[in-house]
């Protein structure tokens, strides 16, 4: 019988070093040259990889490859209606910049949760763009906090659809959330929590003019604990993103968790839960 669970650590442990590494191993030139031998080209991508990764399972490369990889269509993240309607330029304020950047080609990074299949497979999902992908993002001190790029979009998919009536976001980034769930009809307002005033100010001088139902959105600064600890049950819906990635996030979800059980009328959401709960 397989050890699903071994290889599923060999294969996140190998994918981790290489996208904090050097993600962009993968060059056009080496694409071009297998593609021109009859290989297409998320098949020339994967055989780089798996080259890069040093991964010579076959059981990973035929059992997980092939539900890891995807090329992804530009349009289908710049038809989004937050990469239509908010734009800026560069801003800096105080240790928080709000810039314009982009992906290289052929540049891999995580993008979506994990998925999770019944016979013990865990399977990152990783996307990539044949050419320059543009993305905004804000930094703080000059190390990227957030973004919205495919990632960003793909892990709110379900968060969005379950958003609606009185909604609560702990967390403001870029207002990602906020101005996506602000669209949707069967959601009255959007309450964003945020701790740091600078970002507040970034949002409300550069985002938020953009944002077609203003009305919608409160801002409260506040720890979010804090918030919690005094939260009115007039909430129907809460959505926590507050952490970076996995790491940094495994004890704050747990904390988190907490609450629902005094809140049993809200529905708690939580960023990337999927991928959290792997490492519990």
């Amino acid at each position: 019988m397989k050890n699903y669970y071994e290889l599923n650590q060999v294969l996140l442990s190998k994918l981790s070093s290489y996208l904090n590494d050097n993600p962009c191993l993968i060059t056009t030139n080496q694409i071009n040259k297998l593609t021109k031998l009859g290989v297409s080209t998320n098949r020339a991508f994967s055989l780089l990889l798996q080259e890069y990764l040093e991964i010579d399972d076959e059981t990973i490369i035929n059992e997980y490859f092939p539900y890891m990889i995807k090329e992804l269509n530009p349009s289908s993240y710049t038809s989004n209606p937050y990469y239509q309607n908010i734009s800026f330029k560069n801003k800096k304020l105080n240790n928080w910049e709000l810039k314009n950047t982009s992906y290289e080609a052929y540049e891999a990074f995580v993008c979506g949760d994990f998925q999770y299949f019944d016979d013990g497979r865990v399977i990152p999902q990783i996307g990539y763009f044949s050419k320059p992908f543009k993305y905004l993002a804000v930094y703080q001190n000059k190390h990227l906090w957030m973004s919205i790029t495919p990632n960003e979009i793909e892990t709110m998919k379900d968060p969005l659809l379950n958003a609606k009536g009185n909604v609560v976001t702990i967390g403001l980034g870029m207002g990602y959330f906020a101005y996506m769930a602000s669209l949707k009809e069967n959601v009255s307002k959007v309450t964003i929590v945020e701790i740091d005033p600078t970002v507040i100010k970034l949002f409300k001088e550069v985002i938020l003019p953009n944002f077609k139902y203003q009305d919608k959105i409160e801002i409260i600064e506040s720890d979010a604990f804090l918030f919690l600890d005094n939260l009115s049950n007039n909430y129907d819906y809460l959505f926590i993103d507050i952490w970076h990635d996995v790491s940094d996030g495994k004890d704050l979800y747990l904390k988190f968790k907490e609450y629902e059980k005094k809140y049993p009328n809200i529905t708690f959401d939580y960023w990337v839960e999927k991928t959290i709960k792997y490492y519990l």
